[in-house]
């Protein structure tokens, strides 16, 4: 198939608007929604035969059935899904209000598995589809003050392991990706500390001060990637996106390599002092 469609959630900016105007540019269907109907009406009018621009919330299941009902009645099939929407809190476990992270929660990982939900039955009918399912570096590797966003990429990451061997007999790929640092406005949006606590402070600084130098890629060459990885005919489960990340990865698995070694043994004599418990 040449010309593929897409959906894409979070295209105002970023990653969600990387690939959307990526894909549109190539030829290719792309219904674009975000949060706000008006920051992606742009792509309407420059693309109005294969942009379709809706407003949609992940968090409202109705918005997320209508967004689909919607493309699938405009282009008669989705090819690639991609949940891209999310944002991060910035904040010590602590110091982090509870409805602000079950907010994040339903932004990031419940969002997520609604528009999953309620796709799957027709990428069943149709015998195909690709579900990307943004994550992050820190999906893989967490960290002080990002405990808590980390812990929903995690959940992302779970997700998709599972999702994929779920549904790979119905023909349906999945892939989730974990970018490293770029240039889109995750900073920007990243929740503070709701009830700073001073002994945290130090982080903080630490934190503004890796920030303000910390090298960032371009978003529109990860979703050049990404494109590429969707036309493989076996895409990758996990795609690492940009040199940093896979660096991040690549030493974490090592330390955890090296940390499963060094316990091993007690870790076998648990599961015998469990069998001889049974």
């Amino acid at each position: 198939m040449t010309n593929k469609t897409w959906l894409i959630t979070g295209c105002a900016t970023g990653f969600g608007r990387a690939l959307a105007e990526a894909a549109l540019a190539r030829g290719d269907s792309v219904v674009a929604t975000d949060r706000s109907a008006d920051a992606v009406t742009d792509l309407g009018t420059r693309y109005p035969d294969t942009a379709l621009t809706l407003g949609l919330d992940v968090t409202r299941p109705d918005q997320v059935r209508a967004a689909l009902e919607a493309g699938f009645a405009r282009f008669g099939r989705i090819d690639i899904l991609v949940n891209n929407a999310g944002y991060g809190i910035q904040a010590a476990v602590e110091e982090t209000d509870e409805a602000a992270m079950r907010a994040m929660f339903e932004v990031n990982l419940f969002g997520m598995i609604d528009i999953i939900r309620a796709a799957l039955p027709r990428l069943r009918a149709q015998g195909s589809g690709h579900i990307v399912n943004f994550a992050s570096v820190g999906g893989r590797v967490s960290g002080p003050l990002v405990a808590l966003y980390s812990a929903s990429k995690f959940a992302v990451e779970g997700l998709s392991e599972g999702l994929a061997a779920e549904v790979a007999e119905f023909g349906i790929k999945v892939t989730v990706v974990e970018p490293g640092a770029f240039a889109t406005c995750f900073g920007a949006t990243a929740v503070p500390p709701h009830d700073p606590v001073t002994v945290y402070a130090p982080l903080h600084d630490s934190m503004r001060k890796l920030l303000v130098d910390l090298p960032q890629g371009d978003p529109a060459d990860l979703a050049a990637a990404i494109i590429e990885m969707v036309d493989l005919p076996e895409p990758p489960l996990r795609f690492v996106g940009g040199a940093d990340a896979y660096a991040m990865i690549e030493q974490a698995l090592e330390r955890q390599r090296m940390e499963m070694e060094a316990w091993r043994d007690l870790s076998s004599r648990a599961n015998r002092i469990a069998l001889q418990a049974v």
